[in-house]
């Protein structure tokens, strides 16, 4: 059994995601200083969610299902496959920079709804505790202390979230000044339960959403030609009149590897005026404000 001098260095930010206040480590469990609630530790991965959260029973449904096993029971070779006969395909160095100025950047560094994605360093919180997991939680109620964080980082998640807004609160909330943060959301991309799916932002929406922050910027992550191939595909399953999820994979599958080819056309495409018009995907970055007279690096050398 692990003790608290052999946790890892981000188990002290950790707070009861109810009252916000610290948490005591009786070992196998955290509880809250505050209102006693107590969060089950298995090894060094907290559970803040019950199996009734509703969050949790959303793992039950079939695209929550499928999530699961794709994360529990990984294919290396439909891996391998779906790095090329697919409609994913992001060239571009301006996400690439601003993710890693994130990724690559000061911890503490939290990953929300990292699934499997390991980055060395970081707080990986997701539904599940699926392998690398550490902190099985809700986004909307993030278990970290308030400004114990230099960075924050969610890829293709905000979509699945009831209440982004309060996500993007929770990311204010627990961001030291002059943090920063990035985001990956879709734009014109087909509903893909993860297990849940609910809107999509324009880069209009992303900076409205996120005007509490300074710095914001915003751009393509997958163009116009990735969101035709994912679009078409999806249109053959939709004509096949079939039900989710039968034939799904299959159909879907047999399309992208038809149209596959067109998502190459972004390497040009992407770089027209306006092809946000038409992106798939769309990056957001940006960082908490600094008071007046501090500077960056101080803000966040005293969260840490």
């Amino acid at each position: 059994m692990a003790t608290p001098k052999q946790r890892p260095e981000w188990w002290s930010l950790l707070a009861c995601p109810i009252c916000k206040v610290s948490l005591l480590d009786r070992g196998t469990r955290l509880q809250c200083n505050s209102c006693s609630t107590n969060f089950a530790c298995t090894g060094d991965v907290v559970h803040f969610l019950t199996a009734d959260n509703p969050t949790q029973r959303q793992l039950e449904t079939p695209d929550g299902s499928s999530m699961v096993r794709g994360y529990r029971r990984p294919s290396r070779a439909v891996a391998a496959v779906r790095r090329i006969v697919s409609s994913e395909f992001t060239p571009g160095r301006e996400w690439r920079a601003a993710r890693s100025e994130v990724a690559a950047g000061p911890r503490p560094l939290l990953v929300i709804g990292s699934g499997v994605q390991q980055i060395p360093g970081a707080m990986h919180l997701d539904v599940g505790d699926f392998p690398g997991v550490n902190v099985v939680a809700d986004a909307h109620q993030l278990p970290i202390a308030d400004g114990a964080l230099a960075g924050v980082l969610a890829e293709v998640v905000f979509e699945h979230l009831v209440a982004p807004a309060r996500v993007v609160a929770e990311t204010l909330r627990t961001l030291a000044p002059g943090g920063r943060f990035f985001f990956t959301v879709p734009f014109l991309f087909p509903y893909h339960g993860h297990p849940g799916d609910y809107r999509r932002w324009s880069r209009q929406g992303l900076q409205a959403e996120f005007a509490d922050f300074e710095d914001v910027r915003t751009g393509i992550h997958a163009g116009p030609c990735s969101a035709m191939v994912n679009l078409l595909s999806e249109w053959v399953y939709v004509a096949s009149g079939c039900r989710y999820p039968r034939g799904y994979t299959v159909i879907k599958g047999l399309a992208t590897a038809l149209l596959f080819p067109l998502k190459f056309g972004d390497l040009v495409v992407r770089h027209f005026p306006e092809a946000h018009r038409l992106a798939s995907t769309l990056f957001v970055t940006g960082r908490k404000r600094v008071p007046a007279g501090a500077t960056i690096s101080a803000a966040i050398s005293q969260s840490s």
